[in-house]
């Protein structure tokens, strides 16, 4: 949510804020989780599919995303997903919907650790048991390692989050 002087909270980017809890969930026992999905010395022009497992515990709300992307050539030069000639596709197999109609540049999806993505209008819900699918599309000159981050909280739907009883 805004603040007064117009700038986003910062208990709304870290998703914990109520009214970012996605409906169901409030009251629920809620715990900080980073799923990765890697994808290692992905040819130029490969188009490679990797996935992050959900666990069956609980379900995972992702309230921003990241990549790091490194080139196999130099080794240690971190290009930034903005700028980066890739292309990503994300599938939601517990849902079985795309979360876009074709491919999109990878910056339309992940920042960096600094400038996260971050799911403003909602978050985004990824049932127990699902997967979190990624299609990469490498058009950069040179290999490259990318690590999606997809970083947010679960919520175990079965655990009340009341503090009082403890």
């Amino acid at each position: 949510m805004a603040s007064p002087s117009g700038f986003i909270d910062a208990a709304f980017l870290t998703g914990m804020n109520p009214a970012y809890i996605p409906p169901g969930f409030d009251g629920k026992f809620r715990q900080p989780f980073v799923y990765t999905i890697n994808f290692i010395n992905i040819a130029s022009a490969a188009v490679v599919v990797g996935t992050a497992n959900i666990q069956n515990d609980s379900y995972f709300v992702v309230v921003k995303q990241t990549a790091d992307i490194f080139d196999n050539a130099t080794g240690l030069t971190n290009i930034q997903p903005q700028v980066a000639p890739m292309l990503v596709s994300l599938f939601d197999s517990s849902s079985g919907k795309t979360l876009s109609d074709n491919p999109v540049p990878i910056g339309a999806w992940f920042g960096n650790v600094l400038a996260p993505y971050v799911w403003l209008a909602r978050a985004q819900v990824y049932r127990p048991g699902g997967q979190i699918q990624a299609t990469l599309t490498n058009n950069m000159a040179a290999a490259q390692n990318v690590r999606l981050g997809f970083i947010g909280f679960k919520v175990y739907p079965n655990i009340e989050d009341d503090f009082s009883k403890m």
